[in-house]
């Protein structure tokens, strides 16, 4: 059977909070965070010369990668097909389209006009040694910093490189891949400041990929657009996912390579022969626009939790009350059957804040390198 291709990651008919949300989102003083592999011109993000609307706050963001290719701007300079780990570095186009996309019948994202600061900490969502998952602490502690930090993250990082590699970690070394020590301090302040940190479970191993995998992140995991769901990757830690969303096959900004140059395309477009599978990546900015809007839709009922950290609980167990409860067939353990939670938007932001009770804080971030 074969998935029907997702377009339009927007509100269906009949979801009024939704529609009100995306235009009151877009009207807030309220970020994103988008820590990925940078930004290129292209339609589905709203500019295709050179210059990036005015919601995209490009000239704040910063380059943790390579700084001097692109001025310490988040670039990614050159896009080409030979570039950096054997892929261009496109995905943060990709990741920041299922957020932006407004392209009737090609891709309509979850929230567009909704205001990002973009970041690039690498070439693509690999990341293996200190150097590496440094970069992640790098942009969240650059954000913090800001006058007016992001009021939540999207990171749709964590892949641990090679599965061969992934495979002596966890069985082997009985290990798990991990973050820097700076990494797992920067997501501890995020977190103590009350930004929810939303990041990709991963789907090339069976354990949850790294920021994911910290107890104070908001971890996603995928599921397919079948009418009866199935798991992308085969996770057999399900209960470190709080949330499930649609990853595959999820339609998104892309480029293909003609006559060496990058072209401006999508998916579905048949000049875009990459192959790329979608995945958590895809997952996790559906979740993270869904936060946006909810932290903007409760704002005044949140300021007055007792400590910042409890925005973050509060935002995860709404999260977790207003998901559509399933029943996947994980891929481990013979496909045993698993409940899981469905993001659902329009509940999502039916649901107001609780307060949290002090013992449901999270303890600290663990590095694992």
């Amino acid at each position: 059977m074969t998935d029907p291709l997702i377009t339009d990651l927007g509100p269906k008919p009949g979801d009024s909070e939704w529609r009100a949300a995306q235009a009151a989102l877009a009207a807030s003083d309220t970020v994103i965070g988008h820590i990925d592999t940078g930004l290129h011109p292209h339609p589905a993000l709203g500019y295709a010369e050179e210059t990036p609307p005015a919601n995209i706050l490009f000239a704040e963001g910063a380059n943790f990668h390579d700084p001097e290719a692109t001025g310490g701007l988040p670039a990614a300079d050159p896009l080409n097909a030979n570039h950096g780990r054997g892929e261009y570095p496109d995905h943060g186009v990709k990741t920041l389209s299922v957020i932006l996309g407004n392209e009737p019948d090609k891709l309509v994202g979850a929230a567009p006009g909704a205001k990002v600061l973009p970041y690039r900490v690498a070439n693509g969502p690999v990341f293996i040694g200190e150097a590496d998952t440094a970069a992640i602490g790098a942009a969240i502690d650059h954000a913090l910093a800001r006058p007016a930090p992001p009021k939540v993250f999207s990171i749709s990082m964590g892949n641990p490189g090679f599965l061969g590699i992934a495979a002596l970690l966890q069985y082997g070394l009985k290990a798990e891949p991990g973050l820097a020590t700076s990494t797992t301090d920067a997501i501890d302040r995020a977190y103590e400041a009350g930004i929810p940190l939303v990041a990709a479970g991963g789907q090339i191993i069976n354990v949850v990929s790294y920021p994911a995998g910290c107890a104070r992140a908001i971890s996603v995991g995928g599921i397919s657009s079948r009418e009866v769901h199935y798991p992308v990757g085969g996770y057999n830690q399900p209960d470190r996912i709080d949330i499930w969303a649609y990853a595959t096959p999820v339609n998104r900004a892309a480029f293909a390579i003609v006559d060496g140059k990058a072209k401006p395309t999508h998916w579905s477009d048949p000049e875009d022969n990459d192959g790329e599978p979608s995945g958590t990546s895809y997952a996790t900015p559906q979740v993270a626009a869904a936060a946006a809007m909810w932290l903007t839709r409760y704002a005044e009922e949140l300021s007055r939790l007792p400590e910042p950290w409890m925005i973050v609980e509060s935002f995860r167990k709404a999260l977790r009350l207003s998901a559509r409860k399933e029943s996947i067939p994980l891929q481990v353990a013979g496909r045993k059957m698993q409940a899981i939670r469905r993001l659902d938007t329009e509940a999502l932001l039916k649901t107001p804040p609780a307060q949290p009770a002090e013992k449901e804080k999270v303890g600290a971030a663990r590095a694992f390198w």
